[in-house]
This record gives structure tokens, sequence and C-alpha cells, in this order.
């Protein structure tokens, strides 16, 4: 029988790796002096120091529409939003690239950068040929953060703001595709790979620079692994559905021709039976 100081002793050990192996359920800015945060319905929104505020209260305020669509106070998906929460996933604001670097070595800290490292070797995977399957494993413990440049926000809300478009990445990259796995999840066959499959002609693992004729998504930046671009798929989609793109459409067609919600319904019906269904509580009306 352990006697008592042994038997501290291991229950200490075993509640330190506790903490240490799990990373808090709590979305979480990371340790950075004079970061400036805030929250969107649990979700938290970080401002490298030299943002200005403006920039900040403009992504709470995008963010707060995209969690409360219908504007009812009320989260709509709640299970969405845990899941996000729940990984430590964030939404950040920089002024520049530097300022991007600077973030990022805090949220990963040195040792989380060994695990992956660690997690590589032993499946022998490298970043460039295997990045949907450490993705897979590693944002869900460890999270990740989608961000915006302050630059790039369009505070005026006349023209396209791409603070909706990254905030919107967050929300079914960590959220949508974390609590629906099967339906939205970011690897192939799940159903909104599926769809995506069929909008663009057949199966691409990687972006093409050229698609049949008959697609419809023609997304071709290369550097987007598959799960990005079922991450710009679910945007295109949502947000066309929404009427958001309904002004854009020949300043997007390179990328995405179903730009209003009645070109979705007559080229691709399943794709809007999919995301309308109740159970997922997607709004599309103000």
């Amino acid at each position: 029988m352990l006697n008592q100081v042994v038997l501290r002793k291991t229950i200490y050990v075993v509640f330190f790796l506790l903490i240490f192996a799990v990373k808090p359920a709590m979305s979480e800015c990371p340790n950075i002096q004079d970061l400036k945060i805030v929250k969107s319905f649990g979700i938290e929104i970080c401002a490298m120091p030299k943002v200005d505020d403006k920039y900040l209260n403009h992504a709470k305020k995008i963010m707060d529409k995209l969690v409360d669509y219908n504007s009812d106070g009320e989260v709509d998906n709640q299970k969405v939003i845990d899941k996000i929460i729940s990984t430590g996933s964030v939404f950040a604001v920089f002024r520049n690239s530097r300022d991007e670097r600077d973030f990022e070595k805090y949220f990963y800290p040195e040792e989380v950068m060994e695990e992956i490292e660690d997690l590589l070797e032993q499946n022998g995977w490298n970043f460039e040929n295997d990045q949907d399957k450490i993705t897979a494993v590693f944002e869900p413990k460890y999270g990740t953060f989608l961000s915006v440049f302050a630059k790039e926000m369009n505070l005026n809300s006349k023209d396209w703001d791409p603070t909706i478009e990254e905030a919107l990445h967050l929300i079914t990259h960590m959220g949508y595709a974390q609590a629906y796995p099967n339906i939205f999840g970011q690897y192939k066959n799940s159903k909104m790979a599926k769809l995506m499959d069929e909008a663009r002609g057949g199966y691409f693992e990687k972006a093409q620079t050229r698609y049949p004729s008959d697609a419809y998504y023609t997304y071709d930046d290369v550097t987007c692994n598959y799960s990005c671009q079922i991450t710009e798929f679910t945007y295109w989609a949502i947000t066309s559905l929404r009427g958001q793109q309904a002004d854009r459409g020949k300043e997007i067609s390179d990328e995405w021709r179903l730009n209003t919600p009645e070109k979705i319904r007559s080229k691709a019906p399943k794709l809007e039976k999919l995301l309308t269904k109740d159970e997922y509580k997607i709004f599309f009306e103000y």
C-alpha cells in the first residue's frame, strides 16, 4: 500500500500532466503584454497592441453578427460555438505580417512546436504533403487563430468587408467542422467535401490552375490544402445564400460562379438543402 507521501506525489504528477496536456476549455488569447481583447459570445478576439481600437471593435461587431445572425440576442448554434471555445481558438486583428509572426510565437509556444515535430517524426509526415493529417490531429487539441489585417477591413459597410470572410472561416473551420465532422468535416468524403468535389467537376487533393468547363467553384490557390479548400467553399456557399455576394459576380467569377441564392438553388440544390437544414441553425435572413 502506498504511503501518504507517495500517494500525494502521484496525485500531483497526474494532475500536472492533465493540466499540461489538455488546453483549457476556453477561447483564449495568448499572454502578450498590452494585447487588446474583447469577447463575442465567449469567443475571444485579440488585437495586437498597436492596432487601433476601432478595428478591434469592428471585428467584434462582425463576429457578434455571425454568431447571432438572426439578432435575437442568443447564439444561433451553441454546439458550434462551444467547439470553438473548447479548442482555445480565437479571432485576431493584425497591422502587418510582423504582428502575425509575433502573435503566432505566443499562441504556439516552443513546447507545442516540439510536440508537432514529434508527431511528424512518429508518423513519417511532413508539412508539404501531410497538412490535412497534421491539422486534424493538431487543431482540436491546441486550437488555431483566424485573422484579418486592419488595412483590409472595411468599416464603412458599403463595400465587401474581408472581416466577414475571416470570421466566418473561424466559425465553420473550428466550429461546424468539429461539431458535425461527417457533415462539415474538412476531409475527403464528408458531405461538404463531396459537394465541393461536385462543384469542381471531380476530386482534386490540391487546388488546380484549370478545372472542367462546368465547374462553378474554381479556387486556384495552390498553397490552400484540401481542408482549406473546403473552408473556402463553405464560405462562398453561405455568403451567397445570404445574398452577400449578389453584387460581386464579375469580381469573384474566377473562384465562384453561384453568387446568388437563385443560382445555387438552380445549379446546386443539394448544397442549399444541406446548409438550410434546421438542425445546423445557419440562418439566412436578417
